[in-house]
């Protein structure tokens, strides 16, 4: 039967690796179709660049990297030493990234244990090796970026984090998630402050970001406010500030509402609260 395939295929002017080519990255990535991931990622970014595809378009492209288990680190050296090119080495900084703050989880420092914490550091010591080489090849790598700013929240790395906003801010000057990211960087529990966080929001305006996307940072400073005053028992004030939040980003949609809002949702989960317009 392959045979007779290869044959049509010769005959049909068609190769048989295009024929067999499948339209899952991972699926080409695991069979050395590294020609098909150029192509596919290096298309992207140039529609990125041109303003043809969104960073939310860019972002939800390489999410197929977000994996807990070592699972594909030597196909992706592969691809690396293969290409040597910007997107190859942003998959695997995406991909060592993800373990480290899998691994890691969204609880407070002081509840990780000290193996777990080992782990992250040394996965995101490898992700950030590949997500500056991303960025040397390409500086309009803007995941690069933004993944970078990510691991700078994690480590601390106030320095490193405005390097990357403003890296962002000049590839995408109206951008929201490095915004997004940044603000959530000086949120208390990472070590800034809501008025860091104002005068943070307050800049964004100043430099002409888009209304709307000033109400969705809004609303994130509110969600975490409310978690704040729920965390101190203040339910009263807690409940005022995530109602804020939700009706803030309800032209945001509800992926906005589901990545940036978790705390805020939580009234959807009750009954009275459901057939509220921000729970839809």
């Amino acid at each position: 039967m392959r045979k007779f395939v290869v044959l049509l295929c010769i005959a049909t002017g068609f190769s048989y690796s295009v024929f067999a080519q499948s339209n899952d990255p991972l699926d080409q990535l695991r069979a050395g179709d590294f020609k098909a991931l150029e192509g596919r990622y290096s298309l992207l970014q140039s529609q990125f660049e041109r303003g043809v595809t969104s960073e939310y378009d860019l972002l939800d492209a390489y999410k197929v990297f977000y994996l807990r288990d070592n699972v594909l680190e030597p196909q992706l050296n592969a691809w690396v030493m293969w290409s040597k090119s910007s997107s190859a080495y942003l998959a695997r900084g995406i991909y060592f990234r993800k373990r480290g703050e899998f691994r890691r989880g969204t609880d407070y420092i002081s509840r990780v244990s000290d193996e777990d914490i080992q782990f992250m550091e040394r996965m995101f010591e490898l992700a950030k090796k590949d997500l500056k080489a991303s960025l040397r090849l390409n500086p309009k790598s803007y995941l690069a970026m933004l993944h970078l700013i990510n691991i700078a929240q994690f480590q601390g790395d106030d320095s490193a984090a405005r390097e990357y906003l403003a890296l962002g801010n000049a590839t995408l000057p109206n951008n929201f998630l490095i915004r997004a990211r940044y603000l959530i960087h000086l949120t208390p529990k990472w070590g800034g402050s809501y008025q860091m966080m104002d005068k943070f929001v307050e800049a964004s305006r100043s430099e002409g970001l888009s209304p709307d996307k000033i109400e969705m940072m809004t609303a994130i400073k509110l969600d975490d406010q409310g978690h704040s005053a729920q965390e101190q028992g203040q339910m009263e004030l807690a409940h005022s500030s995530y109602v804020k939040a939700l009706t803030l980003a309800i032209s945001a949609g509800s992926r906005f509402r589901r990545d940036y809002l978790q705390y805020s949702l939580q009234i959807c989960a009750q009954p009275q609260n459901t057939t509220a317009g921000y729970c839809r």
